[in-house]
């Protein structure tokens, strides 16, 4: 990573992302990164093809996992969080979402849009994967003006670039071991509430968004959720309308439960077509 090679060869298996963790922020102490604060809209999708229609009344269904009221066999590591660390994944574009997901031909996939509860307010960012992010049309000014301060700096985010960008298959969660860590230490400052890097499923060609869970509570809200149905060719994807939030009943004490009403798409919606 750096002239000196700092970063040692850690046993993925066998390390935890605490130890992984504490390695790597005595290492890259020092190191300087920009940040950003911003405003937007986020999608977020899951998977809904076996889900019951009671466990889809309120908007919970599709926040963020909870992972201590889910058995922990079902425990996963995440691209940002360690099994059972609760976080939220999102995009600002649609296609990433969906992306990521990589639904199966048939499946049934839920769509949520989240907004701010007060207008403008922001979320401090962090970024990783800069250069990469730096190739986006639509990346934000302080990217393609951003001075390395040194080349050492320079170094640790080409390395922190480069595996929020390898490909994990499944079975080998584990591998996400260090950017877990590497995701704890950008967001260890209680003003930092997101994690910007670039879309792997997507091509590179978008960005993903992970919020600390307690910013999303305190600062979002779910505006509408969406039902569709997948058809899958290669890696083409083709959306069709099948039910919708009709309306959100927003409870502003524990916006999770808020409850919603169901509408399913007629037949005139149902013909429409839209493809990724």
């Amino acid at each position: 990573m750096t002239k000196n090679n700092e970063i040692p060869n850690f046993d993925l298996k066998k390390t935890s992302v605490s130890e992984i963790e504490a390695v790597l922020s005595r290492i890259i102490l020092g190191h300087s990164r920009p940040t950003m604060s911003i405003s937007t809209s986020f999608f977020r999708a899951r998977i809904v093809t076996n889900i019951e229609e009671r466990d889809l009344e309120t908007v919970k269904c599709i926040y963020y996992p909870d992972w201590s009221e889910i058995d922990s066999s079902y425990q996963t590591f995440g691209r940002c969080n360690d099994k059972g660390q609760n976080f939220f994944y999102c995009s600002n574009y649609f296609e990433a979402t969906l992306k990521e997901l990589n639904p199966n031909h048939k499946d049934l996939v839920m769509v949520g849009t989240f907004d701010p509860k007060i207008e403008n307010t922001k979320i401090r960012c962090q970024f990783a994967g800069i250069e990469t992010l730096k190739r986006y049309s639509h990346s934000d000014s302080i990217l393609q003006n951003y001075q390395y301060q040194n080349e050492r700096d320079r170094n640790i985010e080409k390395f922190i670039g480069s595996k929020f960008q390898e490909k994990i298959l499944p079975h080998n969660d584990f591998q996400y071991k260090l950017t877990i860590a590497f995701s704890n230490i950008l967001l260890n400052d209680d003003d930092t509430g997101c994690l910007i890097y670039p879309s792997v499923a997507s091509g590179l060609k978008y960005s993903n968004y992970g919020i600390k869970p307690n910013y999303v509570d305190e600062l979002l809200y779910c505006t509408g959720v969406y039902i569709y149905r997948v058809e899958k060719s290669n890696f083409a994807y083709t959306l069709i309308p099948y039910k919708y939030s009709s309306y959100i009943h927003h409870n502003l004490n524990n916006h999770k439960t808020s409850i919603i009403d169901w509408k399913e798409n007629n037949r005139t919606d149902k013909v429409k077509r839209y493809s990724l």
